[in-house]
């Protein structure tokens, strides 16, 4: 991986994660969400989620020098990004409720 890719994603990953720490600490949504997003603690969860994978991501391809063991690390976390992407289409439909 280039540094330039491992620059991005290290950039990328604290991004969310003060998003997810402003969402989970205080409430607090970006004014484009507002709108979209009903339950904002489960969406500081997906985000704190996406920020895991984004970090096994990075690990994968920054530290692990062994191609089987980079593999697996690498294809967590895109396991670990699909579950953040539905935890984030849940915290956009309404709560189940009889």
């Amino acid at each position: 991986m280039s540094s330039h890719v491992a620059a991005l994603l290290g950039s990328m990953a604290l991004l969310v994660a003060c998003g997810a720490v402003a969402t989970l600490g205080w409430g607090w949504l970006p004014p484009w969400l507002r709108s979209r997003i009903v339950r904002p603690a489960l969406f500081g969860w997906a985000q704190l989620t996406m920020t895991t994978a984004l970090v096994a991501q990075l690990v994968g391809g920054l530290l692990i020098t062994t191609p089987d063991v980079r593999f697996m690390v690498t294809m967590s976390g895109a396991i670990v990004m699909l579950l953040a992407t539905g935890l984030i289409g849940l915290a956009q439909r309404q709560p189940f409720s009889r």
